[in-house]
């Protein structure tokens, strides 16, 4: 997960832009109690829509908040969601994903990235290793897709339908562990494959630049058949595929209407409705490159 699932926050209340903090406050202490300082590196919005779809499905509200000191600003405690299941669901899932990431880094980075992964792999390692013996489950679904991803990239697939789809597979497996309850555990699974799919596009499209710049494996590139695009065939791509990203958020609110949610869902509503096309419209944006 990548950065890509966040709120609207002009769009917010104050009250529930504080809530969201505290959730994003509290998975960070996790992240440092569970897995150590360096884990907070990893913290992202993603996962911490992760942590709050987990605790709005619960039927009764648990969650505790407390006033707690930030690394950032120690002089002031500022509101946070004190431990529980969701948090440590969610940060053990973002460990699982740093260490692949590394892996993927380590092995087919430049020079800098297979630098700073050799670094980090100790550390990622041994939070893999913890997150997987507590969440099996989840350590399989992770493996299995990014083995699926791997075999895409080697063959250097040109269909962004095929390489969409462990991204796709990933979210629907892990968003489909949240609940225990079958009629709610198939939409899930549902939303997580949309909610994979739109991250998948996202970020290939946000990379666009920079992969045709370093020659990495990008499906929008390859299916054009683009080894040097210019800036005006990068915008092409990008509104090509608009359409398809859209389409995909439609789907996905429509499969999000069907959840059963308790609690925390004006926040939730935020992020899906208009969080998530937001970030559409930054990414179609233009960014400056070597062709330019």
């Amino acid at each position: 997960m990548f950065g890509y699932i966040k709120p609207c926050k002009p769009q917010m209340r104050v009250c529930e832009y504080e809530t969201y903090k505290a959730v994003y406050c509290g998975l960070c202490k996790q992240l440092g109690r569970k897995y150590g300082p360096f884990s907070r590196l990893t913290l992202s919005y993603d996962f911490t829509f992760l942590a709050l779809l987990g605790l709005s499905l619960k039927p009764e509200n648990t969650a505790q908040f407390c006033r707690k000191r930030c690394l950032l600003n120690p002089l002031r405690r500022l509101p946070c969601l004190n431990d529980g299941l969701e948090l440590n669901f969610s940060s053990g899932v973002a460990m699982m994903m740093f260490y692949y990431k590394a892996l993927d880094n380590f092995n087919d980075g430049g020079f800098r990235d297979k630098a700073l992964a050799a670094l980090c792999m100790p550390f990622a390692r041994f939070a893999y290793r913890k997150a997987s013996e507590q969440y099996p489950a989840a350590a399989q679904i992770i493996y299995e897709a990014i083995s699926k991803q791997s075999l895409i990239e080697e063959e250097q697939c040109d269909s962004v339908d095929q390489a969409c789809e462990p991204t796709a597979l990933v979210l629907s497996g892990i968003c489909g562990l949240l609940s225990d309850d079958k009629s709610q555990k198939r939409i899930l699974e549902r939303f997580g494959y949309l909610l994979g799919r739109y991250v998948y596009l996202a970020d290939a499209l946000d990379d666009l630049e920079e992969d045709a710049r370093q020659g990495s494996y990008n499906a929008f590139l390859l299916r054009e058949h683009l080894t040097s695009p210019d800036a005006k065939q990068l915008a092409e791509i990008r509104e090509n595929a608009k359409g398809s990203l859209f389409l995909t958020i439609g789907e996905l609110i429509k499969t999000y209407e069907l959840l059963e949610l308790h609690t925390y869902q004006p926040i939730l509503d935020n992020i899906i409705h208009l969080g998530l096309r937001e970030t559409v419209e930054r990414i179609m944006m233009p960014k400056e490159t070597e062709h330019q």
